[in-house]
């Protein structure tokens, strides 16, 4: 045996195999030594951390510089614009109940027909009604439609069946 381990004792064998001691040695003192949290931003180098290296929703805003966290809130919009500008409630019978609704026409007869004027056209405006008490009532089941007619709102309201009815709803519109 000794003879066979003389034969292929070279210089290469015993460096590779104090290497590989070595290294085996400074694993296991980094890993069993170290204080916790011992390695921080100073020794990483730049670059040596991207994105697989961290877990998904782990970074918090603090985690960011100042300059990424800037860049990360987009440009500012104007403070305090609301993005309703105009709002109506409006009775089954086609009063004005609640908002700053100009105007409002009704079609009577159970025609479920409204037409809504604010101080401005609307018709550059988007604008949604849903139907809804006026007075803590429950409103019957049923749908709304809702279109421009030169610069102001028609609004049709129809019962659970599809027929025009006059039934109360509530009016916003956002520009």
């Amino acid at each position: 045996m000794i003879r066979w381990l003389h034969q292929r004792l070279t210089y290469a064998n015993v460096a590779a195999t104090i290497a590989l001691v070595l290294a085996l040695g400074g694993t296991s003192y980094a890993a069993f030594m170290l204080p916790r949290d011992s390695v921080g931003s100073k020794q990483i180098r730049t670059g040596a951390v991207n994105s697989r290296h961290v877990s998904n929703r782990s970074l918090r805003i603090v985690d960011f510089g100042s300059k990424t966290r800037r860049a990360l809130r987009g440009p500012r919009g104007r403070a305090g614009a609301p993005a309703v500008k105009f709002f109506a409630v409006v009775a089954a019978g086609g009063d004005l109940l609640r908002g700053n609704a100009t105007s409002g026409e009704h079609t009577v007869g159970g025609s479920g027909e409204y037409t809504v004027g604010f101080a401005e056209s609307v018709s550059s405006c988007a604008y949604d009604a849903t139907l809804g008490g006026v007075d803590g009532a429950a409103v019957a089941p049923g749908r709304v439609t809702v279109t421009d007619v030169g610069g102001r709102v028609r609004v049709n309201t129809y019962d659970a069946a599809g027929a025009p009815a006059d039934l109360p709803f509530h009016l916003i519109v956002a520009c």
